[in-house]
């Protein structure tokens, strides 16, 4: 009879598998929400953090020198001449001492005399140590500029008591600080002959040498 044996062939009811496709609902919901964090999570720019002497505190690498680094060009005779990073405020002396410190060439009387190693460094400076394997500074001299030079030579003679820094500047073995005691020395006394600049120590002895026929005083 058809209403006999036939639960095998009978048709499912409506509610049979609903609690099978609630948890697919659910398993389903799961898997969208991870992989919607995955796509926030790509998506907001967090960059790995990134370690080593570039560093900085924000994880970013920088190549370059670090915020307010100076880069000096340390030449001459040091030990170890070279371009060197020194942190900001840092003096002549400092360069010098990252650069080994001075050779065994260095001249001495002429590094007391042009360098001033308390001086504070600018980026990019250029701090060169005076060598005794320097070549000898030539002594100036056109036609008529003979050794005494007073009168008749003395237009292309610089004159101690007249000249701008960078005049002084211009002469062999005369740096800015050599050339800012000779200012400061004629003003509290003006030269009377050559010889007062070695006399009054602001050259050392080979220095005068080489300026001799190349100064003058007015």
């Amino acid at each position: 009879m058809p209403g006999q044996g036939g639960g095998a062939n009978a048709a499912p009811s409506p509610g049979r598998f609903a609690g099978q496709r609630l948890a697919l609902a659910a398993v389903g919901a799961a898997i969208l929400i991870g992989a919607l964090a995955v796509v926030v999570a790509l998506g907001s720019g967090v960059a790995p953090e990134v370690t080593g002497p570039g560093a900085t505190a924000g994880g970013s690498a920088q190549p370059d020198s670090a915020a307010g680094e100076l880069v000096i060009d340390v030449g001459g005779a040091v030990v170890t001449p070279g371009v060197y990073r020194l942190a900001p405020g840092a003096r002549i002396g400092d360069a010098i001492d990252a650069a080994g410190g001075f050779s065994p060439r260095v001249d001495a009387e002429r590094a007391a005399t042009e360098l001033n190693l308390a001086a504070t460094l600018a980026d990019g400076q250029q701090v060169r140590v005076p060598s005794r394997d320097d070549d000898a500074p030539v002594a100036g001299g056109g036609a008529g500029s003979g050794a005494g030079g007073d009168t008749s030579g003395s237009s292309s003679l610089i004159d101690l008591n007249r000249a701008t820094q960078a005049e002084l500047e211009s002469l062999p073995g005369i740096g800015p600080v050599t050339a800012g005691k000779i200012i400061e020395a004629r003003a509290q006394s003006p030269f009377r002959t050559i010889d007062e600049l070695r006399e009054r120590g602001l050259v050392g002895q080979k220095t005068f040498d080489s300026l001799r026929a190349l100064i003058t005083v007015g």
